[in-house]
C-alpha cells in the first residue's frame, strides 16, 4: 500500500498543525525548567537555614536535657532533706521537752535553793538573839 496524494496532503496538514503545538508545549516546558533552575539557589539557602535552625534546636535541646538532669538532681535532694526533716522533727520534739522539763527542774531547785537560804538566813538570825 503507497500513500496515496490525500493521505499525504492528510499527514502535511496535521504536521503544519502539529509542530507549532509541539514546539508550544517544548518551549514552555524548557521554560519551567529553567525557572526551576533559577530557584535552586534560593532552596539551597533555604536548606542551609533549616540546617543552622536544627542546628540551634539541638543546641536547645542539649540545654534543656542538661537542664533536666540538674532539676532532678535537685529534686533527688529536696526529697532527701523532706525525709531528713521528717525524721529529725520528732528527734527534736523530744529534745525541747527534755529542755523544757531540765529547766523546770532547775527552777524549782533555785526557788528550793533560796528558800533554803532565807531559812538559814532567819535561823542565824534568831541564834543571835
Amino acid at each position: 500500500m503507497s500513500p496515496t496524494i490525500e493521505t499525504a496532503i492528510l499527514a502535511l496538514a496535521v504536521s503544519q498543525l502539529l509542530v507549532p503545538l509541539l514546539n508550544g508545549l517544548l518551549s514552555r516546558r524548557q521554560v519551567k525548567h529553567e525557572q526551576a533552575v533559577d530557584q535552586v539557589p534560593l532552596l539551597v539557602q533555604r536548606m542551609e537555614s533549616v540546617a543552622a535552625d536544627v542546628r540551634d534546636i539541638k543546641t536547645e535541646l542539649r540545654v534543656v536535657r542538661e537542664h533536666d538532669a540538674e532539676l532532678r538532681l535537685v529534686d533527688q535532694r529536696l526529697r532527701a532533706l523532706e525525709a531528713y526533716q521528717g525524721e529529725a522533727r520528732p528527734q527534736l520534739a523530744q529534745v525541747s521537752n527534755h529542755v523544757h522539763i531540765l529547766m523546770g527542774e532547775r527552777g524549782a531547785r533555785s526557788q528550793i535553793q533560796r528558800a533554803a537560804n532565807l531559812v538559814t538566813a532567819a535561823n542565824g538570825n534568831h541564834s543571835d538573839t
